[in-house]
């Protein structure tokens, strides 16, 4: 595997720090990949290629392997990853799962209604891999507690119509958020918040297509009100004038943020750092097995 990549979106727009760039994507052929066109230096700037370790910090919808051509600072993608919803969802789940091997008594840590952090992440392993699992209504729980969180983090009114809704049965789990029998293992319980967050997004696709287009009347000004919908997980709050979901590879993301935090918590700066060069070699087997 590559050490340069760059991530896009489908149609291959990079974002990076408030730039954008389309590159020309490479094409699957019988016999492997054909690269894409070399994309110049121009006068934004010389194309972003990132190294494994950058590639943790800006994971995007699609990763692809990157090739530098020539001394002007030119590049071109050569190849598809591996990297998929699914593909960042199990990528969250392995940061967590390694820090809680690592944070004391984190894995058995209670959540209110029930479960502990490591039993959330197995069970949440266990419904990515089978579609299926005696637990969706916990995890459902601990999902609606994520988006509350993350409404709370990002939106500009805490007290909007989206974040009442999407706290308002979840009363206690909200609570949990800033109880202080929690403080030492915060950054372990957002990293697991995170995790489940990228895998109700796999396993209930139709859920953030609609979050999405409400999102988006939204902001055309068709529509204010929250929607309650039923799912297997339990019920959701849609809408309301929230932030857009977050897809799986932004709660991957910050799952592994939050895992090196807890890491780093713990045992030092070192620690946070050798738990980031764990995840790389983890992300690049991920990227790679195809």
């Amino acid at each position: 595997m590559s050490d340069r990549f760059v991530a896009t979106d489908a149609d291959g727009l990079q974002h990076h720090e408030g730039y954008r760039r389309r590159w020309p994507l490479p094409v699957r052929e019988a016999d492997g990949w054909q690269p894409g066109d070399v994309v110049e230096p121009d006068g934004h700037g010389t194309p972003v290629v990132l190294d494994a370790g950058q590639l943790l910090g800006q994971l995007g919808e699609c990763v692809f392997v990157a090739e530098p051509i020539g001394e002007a600072g030119g590049a071109r993608l050569v190849a598809g990853t591996s990297w998929s919803e699914q593909t960042a969802a199990m990528f969250a789940l392995d940061c967590v799962e390694h820090v809680l091997e690592i944070v004391p008594g984190s894995a058995d840590a209670e959540l209110p209604g029930g479960g502990t952090l490591g039993a959330i992440i197995a069970s949440a392993r266990q419904y990515l891999a089978t579609g299926a699992g005696t637990d969706a209504h916990k995890l459902g729980f601990v999902s609606r507690i994520a988006a509350a969180r993350r409404l709370r983090r990002e939106s500009t009114a805490i007290g909007d119509a989206a974040f009442t809704a999407a706290a308002q049965a979840e009363g206690q789990g909200v609570d949990i958020l800033s109880d202080p029998a929690w403080e030492t293992l915060a950054a372990a319980r957002d990293g697991v918040l995170a995790a489940v967050e990228a895998v109700r997004h796999v396993a209930l696709p139709f859920l953030a297509d609609r979050e999405t287009r409400r999102y988006e009347a939204v902001e055309e000004h068709k529509v204010a009100e929250v929607e309650q919908v039923d799912t297997p997980w339990g019920r959701f709050a849609v809408g309301g004038g929230g932030p857009r979901y977050a897809p799986s590879w932004v709660a991957a993301r910050d799952a592994a943020e939050r895992s090196r935090q807890a890491a780093a918590d713990l045992n030092g700066p070192e620690a946070g750092e050798a738990e980031q060069s764990w995840q790389i070699g983890r992300l690049l087997e991920r990227l790679g097995a195809e």
